[in-house]
């Protein structure tokens, strides 16, 4: 089983988007450096291939006039950048003005969303280039690297004018890998040696995966003018797949089960083992449908008359037949909730669509555009220290300007743009995620530093090195996005083999390497402190933020069915998630910050999991569908809104906590329900007192 595993996840890396993606970029950025140098004009060869190298890495998964957009505006913004820049070079302090102006000018392209931040970002990188390789050429040094830039667009845009919903199908088949790893984290529930807090903690961060993916998949779909476009039989299909989708979703997360209660009563008996065994099933039926969604074609498969599955399953029935009533009542609803996993599985599997006229109505009620998770384009109100992202351009200007300060004061070096290389991508608005990212930098260089010594040591031939820095260049651009400290081990050696072999002084180039590297991290590290951004000080608003999502998505939830607002509903659902998703990382960012010993995590943890179980059974309630608004009781309606709004006057004592199990097929207990929310609200309210009293 593990072999299998270890080979299901090679082959999925090596026929996946990642790898192809890297392999397409490696031969595209290395083409014109080796025609250009075979030629005889090495300035192009350099110039194109950093402008190819660099521009790359602006290039995300996106839909066609998207990625058009961002390549428009990444040939721009590279092409001004390396002229104005290229142009003051004669000067060293014009050239440290421009550069800590860039540095706080390219941060702030933040303000205009993430595509355009990861653009002003790779800008910056572009300038510290610049000055490293000291064009002799201004202009034409720049045109190079407009050429390389459109160079690798062309190769790009094509590829996705021949296969425009790649990234779509990629992302989809994540989400189904991220729901089959939160199924086999449910089945861990069933163990009883497995203990129950680590498991809900493992359960919510799988949660939030699954969330993140459905974002992805929203963004990827709905952003597509002609993916969305009714005409568009393709787009249409992708539609009802994404729907189905979070439908599976739903079904994953709509139940919140007592585990501890359900141990208990199913003690004694086989029952716990084969339900935690049809859970895996179902896992390991969602990683095979992955792997076929992604590959754009129907698949036929088996999950509803799977031998092993269905065996398992007559075992648990016929089980059932030796259990009392409440032992039974526990199995039959797992296996109803198992049931309409299984029916979901088998109509994403066998490309089922629904009716055109099924389509028309939902396209008719729901307005798509609502759910794509927008940017703020208002450069005034970010102008403003109390602006996170204006304190953290002025931080990293301060941080470049140390970084001119210093050098100047040290030897001469032509590697010394190392340092603002480091500084660019290892300082983050947050501490957190600089602390990670300079751990990140340090071990991949280090470990990169190795590598390429040990090859320098064995390997005279200067052809055969230039290979292995393209294997190396390789393994950067596929694990870029996957891991960054493997993808920074990948590159270190690289650019030792490739800048050794072209310059020569090995030892010189390492020593540099290492001790600009450091500096960077140290300037990075230290820098934090300075218009910090602490998450820690941000957690009553997260947590606030969480509970009124989820009072919304009660009230839309005990609605009736009928007088639902569609689009009103599906965006409550989703800020629930959302809302518990920012909690989550606010949460995991905040243990990693210096004041991490003042802050009670354990109190955070049930928070987010109390939050975590609400929304859970909300999501029964707005499944079910059938219930009466009477069934509704306002009296515990009127506590959970005290409760999650933290109010301190509350007339009602707390509703005891209700022994509920899954309710979700039971159309006639949403009081019941209500009952088991009021009274973890309740402890919501008694956990987060010392966040808000």
């Amino acid at each position: 089983m593990g072999k299998n595993s270890i080979g299901s996840t090679i082959s999925y890396f090596f026929l996946g988007e990642y790898f192809s993606d890297a392999l397409r970029t490696t031969i595209t950025v290395v083409l014109p450096i080796i025609l250009f140098f075979y030629l005889g004009n090495p300035e192009a060869a350099k110039g194109i291939g950093v402008g190819a190298l660099l521009i790359s890495l602006t290039d995300l998964p996106d839909n066609r006039l998207n990625k058009l957009k961002t390549a428009l505006s990444s040939i721009i913004v590279f092409f001004l950048a390396t002229l104005v820049v290229s142009s003051v070079l004669y000067n060293p302090y014009l050239t440290a003005a421009v550069v800590v102006m860039a540095a706080f000018g390219c941060s702030m392209f933040a303000v205009y969303g993430q595509k355009l931040s990861l653009i002003g970002t790779m800008a910056l990188i572009v300038c510290t280039f610049v000055m490293g390789l000291h064009p002799a050429r201004p202009l034409y040094f720049s045109s190079y690297i407009l050429v390389g830039g459109v160079w690798y667009y062309v190769i790009s845009l094509i590829q996705i004018l021949i296969r425009p919903y790649r990234s779509l199908h990629h992302a989809i088949f994540e989400c189904l890998m991220s729901s089959a790893a939160f199924l086999n984290a449910k089945a861990k529930n069933y163990d009883v040696y497995v203990p129950l807090d680590p498991q809900q903690k493992e359960a919510i961060k799988l949660h939030i995966k699954v969330n993140q993916k459905h974002e992805l998949i929203r963004n990827l779909l709905l952003t597509d003018k002609y993916a969305m476009n009714p005409d568009n039989p393709k787009g249409r299909l992708l539609l009802e797949r994404a729907r189905l989708l979070i439908d599976l979703y739903e079904q994953l997360n709509a139940v919140h089960y007592d585990y501890a209660l359900v141990r208990k009563t199913l003690d004694t008996g086989p029952s716990l083992k084969l339900i935690a065994s049809l859970i895996r099933l179902l896992a390991k039926e969602l990683e095979q449908l992955g792997r076929h969604v992604r590959s754009a074609k129907a698949y036929k498969g088996e999950v509803a008359t799977n031998i092993e599955y269905q065996q398992q399953r007559i075992l648990l029935l016929q089980e059932m037949e030796r259990l009392n009533e409440s032992q039974r009542k526990i199995v039959l609803k797992v296996v109803s909730n198992m049931n309409d996993i299984v029916r979901i599985i088998e109509m994403i599997r066998g490309n089922e669509r629904t009716t055109e006229k099924h389509l028309q109505e939902l396209s008719g009620k729901i307005s798509y555009p609502l759910f794509i998770t927008g940017d703020r384009f208002s450069i005034q109100e970010h102008l403003t220290l109390k602006s996170p992202i204006f304190r953290f351009s002025l931080r990293l200007a301060i941080c470049f300007l140390f970084g001119f300060l210093l050098i100047w004061q040290l030897d001469p070096s032509k590697y010394s743009y190392w340092l603002f290389l480091t500084l660019v991508i290892v300082a983050r608005p947050k501490f957190s995620i600089t602390w990670k990212r300079n751990l990140q930098r340090l071990k991949g260089s280090m470990g990169g530093v190795v590598i390429g010594l040990i090859i320098i040591y064995f390997v005279k031939s200067p052809a055969v090195l230039l290979s292995f820095s393209v294997v190396f260049l390789l393994g950067f651009y596929a694990f870029n996005r996957l891991n960054y400290t493997v993808s920074v081990l990948c590159i270190t050696p690289a650019v030792i083999l490739t800048l050794g072999s072209y310059q020569g002084h090995f030892d010189h180039l390492v020593h540099d390497r290492i001790i600009f590297t450091v500096l960077g991290c140290v300037i990075a590290i230290f820098a934090t402190y300075l218009f910090p951004i602490w998450d820690s000080q941000q957690l009553r608003a997260k947590i606030t933020d969480a509970a009124k999502a989820s009072i919304r998505y009660l009230e839309v939830a005990i609605q009736n069915h009928a007088e639902r607002d569609e689009n009103q509903s599906r965006m409550a659902r989703k800020n629930a998630n959302l809302s518990l998703s920012g909690l989550s990382e606010a949460i995991d960012s905040a243990s990693q910050e210096p004041m991490r010993k003042h802050i009670d995590f354990n109190g955070l943890y049930d928070i987010q999991a109390i939050i975590y179980q609400i929304n859970a059974i909300i999501t029964s309630i707005y499944l079910s569908g059938h219930h009466q608004p009477g069934q509704a009781n306002t009296l515990l309606v009127k506590q959970i809104v005290i409760n999650l709004s933290n109010e301190t006057e509350l007339k009602n004592d707390a509703v005891p906590r209700a022994d509920v199990m899954d309710l979700n097929h039971d159309n006639h207990s949403t009081s019941q329900k209500l009952a088991h929310i009021a009274a973890l609200s309740d402890e919501f309210k008694r956990f987060s007192a010392g966040f808000f009293g």
